[in-house]
């Protein structure tokens, strides 16, 4: 499992949501999933403001990856978080492993 958050700079958890689907991300090859090839389920991952356009890109190709997504898990949730990171200045989405 692991816990996916949005926080300000000073810490302040805006949003948080717990998944269990999210741990194979890291089974993605890194050449073409750059960001979320390092999401792992046993350790934390940060993704400032400025790498959320590739990464909402990333998770688009990766729903449609029928080699890692082969159910066709829809990733609508993170890109939500994507975007409440966007909204406001000094925010940040945080994986928080196990």
């Amino acid at each position: 499992m692991i816990d996916v958050q949005v926080r300000t700079e000073a810490g302040e958890i805006l949003s948080r949501i717990s998944k269990l689907s999210i741990g194979v991300f890291f089974q993605a090859e890194l050449a073409l999933y750059p960001l979320l090839g390092h999401i792992v389920p046993w350790a934390d991952m940060v993704f400032n403001s400025s790498q959320l356009k590739v990464l909402s890109r990333e998770v688009a190709r990766y729903e449609a990856d029928p080699v890692l997504n082969p159910s066709g898990e829809s990733f609508d949730w993170l890109q939500e978080m994507c975007d409440l990171v966007a909204e406001a200045g000094h925010r940040i989405l945080w994986f928080v492993g196990d």
